[in-house]
């Protein structure tokens, strides 16, 4: 695409190079019609196939030392510059350098016939679509000419990439975009297997909505092939979950946290659980106290407790200490000795976490937390009480009152698991949110109230919030098998390496796909999934897959070659059973 980033730089084009130390003073967004003007190109293609034009790098140097050449705004240029891999950080230094009033009025123009946005989602790349978004980018814009909106070009610009884009259309979601512009009948439900061709006109009951009156022809057939499960099961997430309210997103701006509004758009399962961090963080920071947050993550191991967790600290980014609980026996050992004993002067990871956090917004994550004693405990007491802790190497107190304290658990998981199924249809089933809220508060008590028997009236009586996080369903189960087979895809795309040593890669050049994938995920869950492990036992049925490969792919009777195409590793179901073949480049 256009000038290769080793290219650009014997050009001599120092924007690649500049970094946050390099800023100059703002200029004003002048806008030039080559710019900003969206009849700034024609287009006369009857169907567009989602292929965007090759933005040409600038010419002229847009460098910090040539103030000069910022004083309009060149979204053009830095479009171009985009495609050619810059980096997130230079695009935000570019656009902090104008007015941002004024930037927004030209950021969502078109450029060569295309709304700026569709060339930022083309780089698949969701911090570079955060940061376009930060600055006025428009997360629901619309190709004028072929009436596709971005959602469904993020989706079906991976058959161009041959590439996955889940992340992307999640990122969309979670900013704003609204599912309502794809035709229902590909995500209602998610766990089915899209005909090639896409749904029938008698399904697509919604086609005469002006937002989807795009989904016809090619367009249809390609969003078909594209829409991954993963990518449908956000869709009809997205679909059915409540919007945050205005003043929800009014307290989330202010205390610069909007990012938190979308974190249900990053998961699988554990909806509610998902809306009660989000309802119990806002109240924290609608009404800020002394009294910092602390979080109780109750359910069965690997049903999501560390990826919130770890979501969270990433949409807000918030410093994250994960504390395993299990190999700590004394209380010394996790907060480090106190003056005059041995070891005193270097604390311990946790001591040291708090007190480089001080008066910040962070995270700690005590994992496994019913494996911790009575000792544990009453050192906690007061962090917890009143945000304060004593640094052991200083003596200084440290104000931990901003800190996130989740405590994450599974010594509950059999008031959950008796819960779950006494309640089964009600949570699983039907789709009745006002309900599932109720009966997650009624399980939030009862889970208090084992907590207290395990802890005691102390720390419980400091708990700000029990979050129970419930057994995956079926499709959800589906949903985590094609997660992780997408990161397997992933893995062997890597080109084929015979160099000796640590680049050593055997296996490369293959590109993975996943016919019927409701079917084959929805085939291998079933035949794996444990309660007691939750995500863990799933990953068993992608190491299946795995092996398959493997063995397919060592059973061609060729030589390992570096260079030699893309091979096709192919999953199916035939006669209910996961199959899989490989097809070598020379035979496809």
């Amino acid at each position: 695409m256009g000038t290769s980033r080793e290219q650009q730089k014997v050009l001599g084009d120092p924007f690649f190079d500049w970094n946050a130390d390099g800023k100059s003073p703002k200029k004003d967004v002048q806008s030039e019609s080559q710019d900003c003007d969206p009849l700034d190109a024609k287009r006369d293609e009857p169907e567009w196939d989602c292929v965007l034009p090759v933005i040409p790098l600038p010419t002229s140097n847009l460098g910090p030392g040539t103030i000069e050449a910022f004083e309009t705004f060149k979204l053009r240029d830095l479009v171009g510059l985009m495609q050619n891999g810059a980096s997130q950080q230079t695009v935000q230094n570019y656009l902090e350098r104008f007015d941002r009033a004024q930037v927004r009025e030209c950021i969502n123009e078109d450029v060569d016939g295309f709304p700026a946005m569709f060339f930022v989602v083309e780089t698949n790349r969701e911090e570079l679509l955060r940061t376009w978004v930060a600055f006025g980018g428009n997360p629901t814009a619309t190709d004028k000419q072929s009436g596709i909106p971005l959602l469904a070009f993020a989706i079906m610009h991976s058959e161009n990439i041959q590439t996955d884009t889940t992340l992307m259309t999640a990122t969309l979601l979670s900013l704003g975009a609204s599912p309502d512009v794809i035709p229902s009948a590909f995500y209602l439900p998610y766990i089915q297997d899209l005909p090639e061709t896409g749904p029938n006109d008698a399904g697509l009951k919604d086609l005469g909505d002006e937002s989807k009156k795009w989904c016809k022809g090619a367009a249809r057939g390609k969003l078909a092939r594209t829409a991954t499960l993963s990518q449908r099961y956000y869709l009809e997430r997205a679909a059915k979950t409540k919007k945050p309210s205005i003043r929800q997103t009014q307290v989330a701006q202010k205390r610069n946290a909007e990012p938190l509004l979308g974190i249900a758009n990053f998961l699988i399962g554990q909806t509610m659980a998902a809306k009660m961090l989000l309802d119990k963080l806002l109240s924290h920071l609608t009404v800020p106290s002394k009294k910092p947050l602390v979080l109780v993550f109750a359910g069965p191991s690997g049903h999501g407790k560390t990826e919130l967790a770890r979501r969270l600290g990433s949409l807000l980014s918030l410093q994250l200490e994960v504390v395993d609980c299990t190999i700590f026996n004394r209380e010394i050992e996790l907060f480090g000795p106190r003056q005059p004993y041995l070891g005193w002067d270097k604390g311990s990871r946790l001591n040291n976490f708090l007190a480089s956090n001080h008066e910040k917004r962070c995270i700690v994550f005590l994992d496994e937390f019913e494996k911790t004693n009575a000792d544990i405990h009453k050192t906690l007491l007061l962090p917890f009480d009143n945000g304060e802790y004593q640094d052991r190497r200083s003596q200084d107190k440290i104000n931990c009152s901003r800190t996130i304290w989740i405590l994450a658990t599974n010594a509950h998981d059999p008031v959950i698991q008796e819960f779950s199924a006494n309640n089964n249809r009600a949570l699983f089933v039907d789709e009745d949110e006002s309900e599932k809220g109720g009966l997650l508060k009624q399980l939030s008590k009862q889970i208090k109230q084992d907590f207290l028997a395990h802890h005691g009236p102390p720390v419980t009586g400091r708990i700000s919030a029990f979050i129970p996080f419930l057994p995956f369903s079926k499709g959800e189960q589906a949903v985590i098998i094609h997660k992780h087979l997408l990161e397997f895809g992933r893995n062997i795309r890597t080109p084929i390496s015979l160099a000796e040593g640590e680049g050593e890669q055997l296996i490369g050049n293959v590109r993975l796909r996943i016919r019927r994938d409701a079917s084959v995920c929805g085939i291998l869950a079933q035949s794996e999934y444990h309660v007691d492990l939750g995500a863990r036992s799933l990953i068993s049925a992608v190491d299946t897959i795995k092996t398959l490969m493997v063995e397919a792919y060592l059973g061609v009777d060729q030589e390992i070659t570096e260079g030699a195409g893309m091979s096709e590793f192919i999953i199916d179901v035939n006669g209910g059973e996961v199959v899989a073949n490989i097809v070598p480049p020379k035979w496809r």
